[in-house]
């Protein structure tokens, strides 16, 4: 298997994972499995770190529309925002908080 091969099959593995994750249904043997696989191409020399970094940015991009930071940001936003109990942010509709 060459290198864009397994790249591919990391991106379909990946949009899997986080397909399930936008449906509330967590796969932790889907995402172990795939997280292994990634493992196992940097072992052997197939992909690099940067290119497993880059294909699970681009799958998460794709399945959620936004970068792996960028979710992680907002998350912590609303988090945050229930701890201090700002209803403001908690009562604007998730679609619109997501644009901000």
């Amino acid at each position: 298997m060459n290198k864009q091969a397994y790249l591919q099959s990391c991106y379909q593995q990946l949009v899997q994972v986080f397909e399930l994750a936008t449906q509330h249904k967590k796969d932790d043997k889907q995402k172990f499995r795939t997280e292994g696989f990634m493992h196992a191409g940097k072992a052997l020399g197939v992909i690099s770190h940067d290119d497993a970094v880059a294909v699970m940015e681009q799958a998460h991009f794709d399945v959620f529309g936004e970068t792996i930071g960028d979710r992680r940001s907002r998350k912590a936003s609303l988090k945050e925002a229930i701890a201090r109990g700002d209803n403001d942010f908690i009562n604007i509709p998730a679609y619109e908080r997501s644009k901000g």
